[in-house]
């Protein structure tokens, strides 16, 4: 199933919120993830739940390349579904 672009950084909100005591609020979609206090352990946990909530296996970790949640989602809901 393939979700939007809104969806998808809904849901990046709330697991950085979850990871970080942010208050969902308080994180800029438009800001670095480490400007949110991630940590390297933190975005293996969000790459390896957003695999399982997307229903998609990724090759290479996409938060690398899309430092920003809006940038990350765009892209997400652009790119068309794989399976393993």
């Amino acid at each position: 199933m393939n979700r939007s672009a809104q969806e998808i950084q809904d849901w990046l909100v709330h697991r950085i919120s979850s990871l970080t005591g942010l208050a969902p609020e308080a994180i800029d979609v438009d800001e670095p993830y480490y400007r949110h206090g991630l940590d390297s352990v933190s975005m293996v946990l969000i790459f390896t739940d957003l695999e399982t909530w997307l229903g998609r296996r990724f090759h290479e970790n996409p938060l690398l390349e899309h430092p920003t949640i809006a940038s990350l989602a765009h892209f997400l809901a652009d790119k068309p579904e794989s399976r393993p």
